[in-house]
């Protein structure tokens, strides 16, 4: 990795409390977990069991600055790279037929009407 691609996601102030969540968007129960690393941390969700239009429950994680963060489900190969910046709160991932994707935001999933 070149320089400039390690410091790509710039500064972060830190101190703020980061959460993702599982949203289950294919018609079975999921298996295994979804996990996030960056810079030599890692955390896992389980999400085995989670029902279809189903959240998992929120699980802390620790972006930094001048690290990518990377998002794998366990019952697929392909990593999904998004950076979460200070202002990211939350990280919604989402699980469908497609694969993984995530969706970074500000607000807090308790204001959200639907």
């Amino acid at each position: 990795m070149s320089k400039e691609g390690k410091g790509e996601k710039g500064a972060m102030k830190g101190g703020g409390r980061h959460e993702f969540f599982v949203v289950n968007l294919t018609n079975e129960k999921l298996k295994g977990h979804v996990l996030w690393r960056s810079g030599g941390n890692e955390i896992k969700l389980d999400v085995n069991g989670l029902e279809p239009g189903r959240g998992s429950p929120r699980k802390q994680f620790f972006p930094s600055s001048g690290n990518r963060d990377y998002w794998r489900w366990s019952e697929r190969f392909r990593e999904y790279q998004l950076n979460c910046y200070d202002g990211d709160t939350y990280a919604v991932v989402t699980i469908s037929g497609y694969g993984i994707g995530v969706l970074v935001t500000a607000t807090s999933p308790d204001t959200w009407k639907w």
